[in-house]
């Protein structure tokens, strides 16, 4: 200390340099507070990573136990070679085979228009003696196939020739439909689509389209009173030919006489739909039908045993990193003299071996031959504890076998997951072991920080107090060298 003080009056300015010295001498109580704040922060980030690892492990077990996304149902659909379809299968699919041929892909409605002379004046001559015409285009709405709404489209040209007639026509479709769209009347995808074909340099043809394929989105008319439709030959309720307009795809009276569905059979049976992707023949199987066959095909539906095995090995790593983690914070080395932070924590060492043992025991509630220990399904438990999947084969062939099983393994009434789950709640859950011990970290840094504020104010009040007796003391000085000048002077 007597050192520090003589270092300070060395200085340039003495007596900022003492007090400087003093001030950091009675600050060592506080930087003691400090290194005990920092530990606790230190010590409050190893909770939180444990809680987020641990969390992790508790979503995968959720995940495991779920009765409703249950993981271990999760299927897969393989299909012949050489088919024109695809197949996907979800957990609702129930395994099996099933043979398919499609006879007919789903098609848009398309009409087309009598084949006009592009330069002729056919039209401007109907308009001229009928003057602006109104029509309608109906088209489907969702609530079914009967449910039918009338866009009016209304046409009043300024174009001479027949294709700048048709022109003008499709422009006006396309208007309409679009503000049937943006007004709510009609989804995006119900509306119709016009446009103008040129099959020669010389001839024009108006080109309608509906917007989905399948008999229920069809498109049907009601013409204007001097027949704008039958006029240019759009309206004709027959398939088109030549140069004659008409339906390009044969719309028919209903879904089953309709060439706009698509037409399949399944395992025998001849379904109809809308669609080329049907999610409604079979329980949790979606077709996609991509061209037509010659003969059926058959596909499978069987369980996902790659998925399934990806989920179990999700499993093994989230158990290794928390068992892994307690390990290495409760290591002591006496040699080195190194402590871990969970060193004597039994909340945390007690999991450690409770989750080993969970792990250890077999499933009483396993049925019949079906695997009672992680063992039986190509899990090895290694001497530190930790899991290792050293025969994949054996788990896929086990999933193959008998996914229920498997299931029941991990996710039974004593299952090894639902062991974890019941175990691990403790530590995470609200008001847990790990909320506990967090609350009580924050509140012993709260406690840091008022002590650490506390001498911020008694240094502060300190070095005010030093500064005022230094004053005096510069004053006395002063007071002293005045006197000893005027006795001097008395003498000279």
């Amino acid at each position: 200390m007597l050192n520090a003080l003589f270092q300070a009056v060395r200085g340039d300015d003495p007596y900022e340099q003492l007090i400087s010295a003093i001030i950091n001498i009675e600050r060592q109580p506080q930087a003691e507070l400090k290194l005990r704040r920092a530990e606790a922060e230190r010590l409050k980030g190893v909770l939180n990573d444990f809680d987020s690892s641990l969390s992790s492990l508790h979503a995968v077990l959720e995940s495991l136990t779920d009765v409703v996304s249950n993981p271990f149902e999760a299927r897969t659909a393989s299909v012949s070679e050489g088919a024109s379809f695809r197949v996907t299968a979800s957990e609702a699919a129930g395994l099996g085979t099933h043979t398919v041929q499609v006879e007919r892909l789903a098609r848009t409605d398309t009409r087309i228009s009598d084949q006009l002379t592009a330069g002729g004046t056919s039209l401007r001559s109907f308009f001229d003696t009928n003057g602006a015409q109104t029509f309608s285009i109906e088209v489907a709405t969702p609530s079914g196939a009967t449910s039918r709404t009338a866009i009016d489209v209304t046409v009043d040209p300024t174009g001479t020739t027949d294709a700048e007639i048709l022109a003008e026509i499709a422009t006006a479709i396309d208007e309409a439909m679009s503000t049937a769209v943006t007004d709510g009347t009609l989804r995006s995808t119900e509306r119709a689509y016009a446009s103008v074909v040129n099959e020669t340099s010389d001839t024009a043809r108006l080109s309608l389209r509906s917007g989905q394929t399948g008999f229920t989105h069809r498109l049907s008319f009601v013409d204007s009173g001097a027949g704008l439709l039958a006029q240019i030959g759009l309206s004709n309720n027959a398939l088109a030919a030549g140069t004659t307009g008409g339906q390009v795809t044969l719309v028919g009276t209903s879904e089953t006489d309709s060439e706009l569905n698509s037409k399949f059979t399944l395992d025998g049976l001849t379904l109809y739909r809308d669609t080329n992707q049907v999610s409604d023949a079979l329980p949790g199987i979606t077709l996609t039908l991509e061209g037509t066959d010659t003969r059926p095909y058959d596909f499978s539906v069987s369980p996902d045993a790659t998925s399934i095995t990806s989920e179990i090995q999700n499993f093994i790593e989230r158990y290794n990193e928390v068992l892994g983690f307690i390990e290495g914070k409760a290591r002591v080395d006496g040699e080195n003299d190194v402590r871990g932070d969970f060193a004597g924590e039994t909340a945390f060492t007690a999991l450690r071996f409770n989750m080993r043992t969970d792990l250890a025991n077999a499933v009483p509630s396993a049925s019949g031959d079906g695997p009672a220990y992680l063992s039986d399904i190509g899990i090895t438990i290694n001497n530190d504890g930790t899991l290792e999947l050293t025969d994949e084969d054996a788990l896929l062939a086990a999933v193959e076998q008998d996914a229920g099983a498997v299931q029941r393994l991990f996710a039974g009434p004593d299952g090894f997951a639902t062991r974890l789950l019941t175990r691990i709640d403790g530590y995470v859950s609200s008001n847990g072991v790990l909320d506990n011990r967090l609350e009580v970290m924050d509140n012993r840094i709260q406690r840091l920080d008022d002590r650490i504020a506390e001498w911020d104010d008694r240094l502060a009040q300190r070095e005010a107090q030093l500064r005022q007796e230094y004053a005096r003391i510069q004053e006395i000085i002063g007071s002293l060298q005045s006197q000893q000048q005027s006795f001097l002077s008395f003498f000279a």
